[in-house]
């Protein structure tokens, strides 16, 4: 009696492994960049307006949202003499689930992509 056992696609699953590491830092990368595109656009669209400057400055950056005016904090996170009006954090917890899809999607497809 004997018993043999064959695998086929061993090679190319090796190879989808090797690779897996690096193609799935880049479907990363790529979620973060469409993720913050998002929340930008949702922060600039609530920010408040008196000369438009705070909105203007809100810009994705990568993994980061930038926003270049001096008082942004101040805005945010209000002062002593100033009540806060929040921009940023509503714009992140509105988009959340979105966030959680973005990643999900790239992440899977990647997978799809390197299984066929």
């Amino acid at each position: 009696m004997s018993l043999s056992l064959e695998l086929r696609g061993f090679d190319e699953f090796r190879r989808f492994l090797k690779d897996f590491g690096s193609r799935v830092k880049l479907a990363m990368e790529d979620a973060a960049e469409e993720s913050s595109r998002l929340i930008a656009q949702k922060a600039r669209s609530i920010a408040p307006r008196r000369t438009g400057r705070l909105r203007d400055s809100i810009r994705p950056s990568g993994f980061m949202i930038e926003v270049r005016v001096p008082y942004a904090a101040h805005v945010e996170f209000g002062t002593r003499r100033m009540e806060a009006q929040p921009f940023l954090r509503p714009a992140i917890s509105e988009n959340i689930g979105k966030v959680r899809n973005i990643f999900r999607t790239k992440i899977e497809d990647e997978l799809r992509s390197g299984l066929r």
